[in-house]
């Protein structure tokens, strides 16, 4: 339903190295302070393992960037000639002159475009293929960038991201929890998720437009066409939400295969009727947005590389899945009108555009020739459903190297919709073959005549950086604590643990087992 960004991380960075006040002394040292909290939390986000752990350190991530960026478009006006403006006293502004001594040097971990743009991983292997022995995988190195435009657009790529995490993870609590929640609850659920999504694209937009065009760097991760490409991206799964919200159909499908859910002792899950014209159109917009950025994603770059196919096949899937929504909602129109050989044909024109196999008279025959032989078609589809579900719930790679096992969504929903237009179908065509006998006309013509689509959402509102507060910048007119200087110069801790499996690695804090030796051992 949402991407599943990797977060990157960074390295230690010292402003006071590179830049003085003479008006805020200790500006240079608090804003290395908000950094190093923000490279830690990375850091510890980065060796938790994938799934409800890194969900819910995801807060203490987005805590630690809302207190840094304060900081860096402080000093950014500042180099500008830009008067800071108090975010507390909107009618004022505070000037902080500031020195520059050397331009400012960051480094950071791409992960959109580490494994193909740089060719890291792959010269790693060919110089010393026993690196990869024993679950242990090649160090991907980081990016040195030179300006505090780098900085920017990659701490404001890293915001981005959080806020799709957050999304994701609104929507996975709800629809794929252990409990069937309320219809209130997954409004609410997908609502908030929706809210992420849409400031999300805003950062990412933002820096379309004002930062990365300035960026002089070949790492594709923070290029202008990938930063526009993902804002469309983030456009479409917010799009698409809109109408998860209210389709019950997906949200009774996830119930079925729930193998905790106990309501449906009790009653069966309602289906009430849904504004299906309307519904379509939005879909067939969030597939305008998810073309979009596939498209974007692809060109971006232009010679310099290419972003990991992984997104970029992503984007495509939730346009596919977004033109078959369509697709079964203008056919639940025809269905409602009693049209049922028109809505089994718009049924037909989901299941190409999804890309399933079986359509047309070659699935009724199926399904014909399945209850002939005394059902084991069914049989044989419900294995393989659960043959899915297991290779889902595993946990080794599950094809994701480093990203760690598939999970419920990582398909931009494809799954789920493929199963609601298999359970329509077959009940469309059982009613059709003994009540209504109507014919079913060609899928291709209506796939081909898709009406154009509609937005749910206005556009969002631009990125307004936030502002350092006047307590803030008064504590910052004190000299700086000299003591602190040579911590932020030399951190002992300048390692993400990526090379060491998992179970070596452990979590965040803890002591390493008795059972690891000197060399293995990591503090």
């Amino acid at each position: 339903m949402v991407y599943a960004f990797v977060l990157p991380t960074t390295s230690p960075l010292s402003f006071q190295q590179f830049i003085t006040s003479q008006t805020h002394p200790s500006l240079p040292q608090s804003a290395s302070t908000a950094r190093h909290a923000l490279c830690l939390a990375l850091k510890a986000h980065k060796r938790l393992p994938r799934g409800a752990r890194q969900d819910a350190h995801l807060p203490t991530v987005l805590s630690a960037l809302e207190e840094y960026i304060p900081y860096i478009f402080a000093i950014s006006n500042s180099l500008r000639g830009r008067a800071v403006n108090n975010s507390g006293q909107t009618q004022t502004s505070e000037e902080i002159q500031i020195t520059q001594r050397t331009e400012i040097e960051s480094s950071w971990k791409p992960t959109l475009s580490s494994s193909s743009a740089l060719n890291i991983a792959a010269s790693i292997s060919k110089r010393n293929p026993s690196e990869k022995a024993g679950g242990i995988r090649p160090r991907e190195k980081r990016v040195a960038g030179n300006g505090l435009e780098f900085e920017v657009a990659f701490t404001l790529t890293t915001l981005g991201y959080v806020l799709s995490r957050l999304a994701r993870r609104s929507v996975n609590d709800s629809l794929y929890a252990t409990q069937t929640q309320s219809t209130e609850q997954r409004v609410t659920a997908i609502q908030n998720a929706t809210r992420y999504l849409l400031q999300a694209s805003s950062v990412h937009a933002f820096l379309s437009l004002s930062f990365t065009s300035t960026v002089e760097s070949n790492v594709l991760d923070i290029d202008s066409t990938t930063q526009s490409a993902l804002s469309s991206l983030a456009l479409a799964e917010a799009t698409l939400l809109a109408v998860l919200k209210d389709d019950a159909y997906v949200a009774a499908c996830i119930q079925e295969r729930n193998p905790d859910d106990k309501e449906w002792m009790v009653k069966a899950p309602e289906i009430p009727k849904v504004r299906a014209l309307l519904f379509a159109r939005l879909c067939v917009r969030a597939a305008e947005y998810a073309e979009q950025s596939g498209a974007g994603l692809g060109s971006a770059g232009s010679g310099k590389g290419r972003l990991d196919d992984e997104i970029t096949r992503y984007a495509g899937v939730l346009g596919r899945v977004s033109r078959a929504r369509a697709c079964r909602f203008f056919g639940l129109d025809a269905e409602l009108a009693g049209k049922t050989g028109e809505g089994i044909a718009w049924l037909n024109a989901a299941r190409t555009a999804l890309g399933l196999r079986g359509t047309g008279s070659a699935s009724q025959a199926e399904n014909t020739r399945g209850s002939s032989k005394g059902g084991f078609t069914r049989l044989k589809r419900e294995w393989a459903e659960r043959r899915e579900d297991k290779k889902i719930g595993k946990d080794a790679g599950g094809g994701r190297g480093d990203k760690g096992p598939l999970e419920p969504g990582d398909d931009a929903g494809r799954d789920e919709e493929g199963r609601v237009i298999a359970t329509l179908e077959t009940k469309w065509v059982r009613m059709n073959d003994t009540m209504n006998t109507q014919a079913i006309p060609p899928s291709g013509p209506l796939l081909s005549h898709l009406p154009s689509g509609r937005d749910i959402h206005a556009p969002p509102a631009p990125y307004q950086p936030p502002s350092l507060d006047e307590d803030q910048l008064m504590r910052m007119r004190a000299p700086p604590d000299d003591e602190r200087d040579e911590f932020f110069a030399n951190d002992p801790d300048d390692s993400d643990g990526d090379d060491m499996p998992s179970d070596i690695r452990g979590t965040p804090g803890e002591f390493p087992d008795r059972s690891q030796t000197a060399s293995t051992a990591y503090y």
